[in-house]
């Protein structure tokens, strides 16, 4: 036992994890703060002691072999549970405590942001929250780079490295300002694509899942304008020469002021709102903890309606 033990090095393994992660082993390197013949001589001590190919090298970076596959499982259970190990000593002193950082989309960020901060500040006063604003395939990005503990993310299937559990669904809405929107029926999809649009840039999985759902309808949808940055959008839907498809959560103040209108899809485009989080940090204290304040809240808020999307998850 002891012998698989040392085969199996904690150090050795982050080192692992970090090179599957980044796709290379320079990119491992500056990520670790190490030298990158320092991550090499890891790897090959690794493949040594498990006399198992991990890695194949070439031009473009590193690709797992099963081995590599099967061991980068078991490595982010190791690490896990080595975690859970020192955090559970740590809390048996009391509540949890360390930092955790969250990512939410700018439109949740909207609504969501301040009542989530004002929570834990009050429940969990040692835990460090580190909040970032940006959009959802970013977000995804950083947790499965290991950059955020969870985020909250559209439409995202759950990765080697990180779960992905759908909790709500939320509606897209058309919105413009409310001299040049009225309120009124649910829109075609055809009247919708006639207005000047601002949209997220095709780089963003919302964009083409939003002109597929056109496409299918046999709409084209083509936006006069990418822009891809929140809040400059809402001053650009304000200012009446720009529409945009958003979640209403996303202008929530605005529409309560009358300043903005949200009128419905005839054919509604439907996202998933899931949270994503690094399975290498499933079970910490201060992680779990904020885990299930984010769910409890956000599923009270679309409840009572601070929230306007559909809570669907169980348990």
């Amino acid at each position: 036992m002891a012998d698989a033990a040392r085969k199996l090095d904690i150090p050795r393994l982050l080192v692992f994890i970090a090179v599957c992660e980044e796709g290379s082993i320079s990119a491992a390197a500056r990520r670790l703060h190490l030298a990158q013949p320092a991550v090499t001589v890891a790897i090959n001590k690794l493949e040594s002691l498990l006399e198992a190919r991990l890695l194949e090298r070439g031009l473009r970076g590193v690709t797992l072999t099963p081995s590599g596959r099967a061991l980068l499982a078991r490595a982010y259970d190791i690490v896990g549970l080595a975690r859970r190990t020192a955090e559970a000593i740590g809390g048996a002193r009391g509540e949890p405590e360390g930092e955790v950082s969250v990512g939410l989309p700018s439109s949740c960020a909207a609504v969501f942001a301040l009542p989530l901060i004002e929570r834990l500040s009050q429940r969990y006063p040692r835990i460090r929250l580190r909040v970032v604003d940006s959009f959802s395939g970013y977000l995804w990005a950083w947790v499965n780079s290991g950059e955020l503990d969870m985020a909250l993310v559209f439409d995202q299937p759950p990765s080697q490295q990180v779960s992905s559990q759908p909790l709500a669904q939320e509606d897209l809405h058309l919105i413009g300002q409310a001299a040049r929107l009225k309120p009124g029926a649910a829109l075609s999809l055809k009247t919708v694509a006639r207005y000047p649009l601002a949209l997220p840039s095709p780089k963003h999985g919302i964009r083409l899942a939003l002109q597929a759902h056109f496409a299918r309808h046999g709409v084209s949808l083509a936006g006069r304008l990418d822009i891809d940055a929140g809040q400059p959008l809402i001053r650009l839907i304000k200012s009446g020469a720009w529409f945009s498809l958003l979640a209403p959560c996303a202008v929530a103040e605005e529409l309560a002021a009358g300043e903005l209108v949200a009128r419905r899809l005839a054919l509604p485009f439907t996202r998933s709102i899931c949270l994503a989080q690094r399975r290498g940090g499933e079970g910490e204290p201060a992680i779990e903890a904020v885990s299930a304040q984010l769910r409890e809240l956000a599923c009270t808020m679309m409840q009572d309606g601070r929230w306007p999307a559909r809570w669907t998850a169980t348990g």
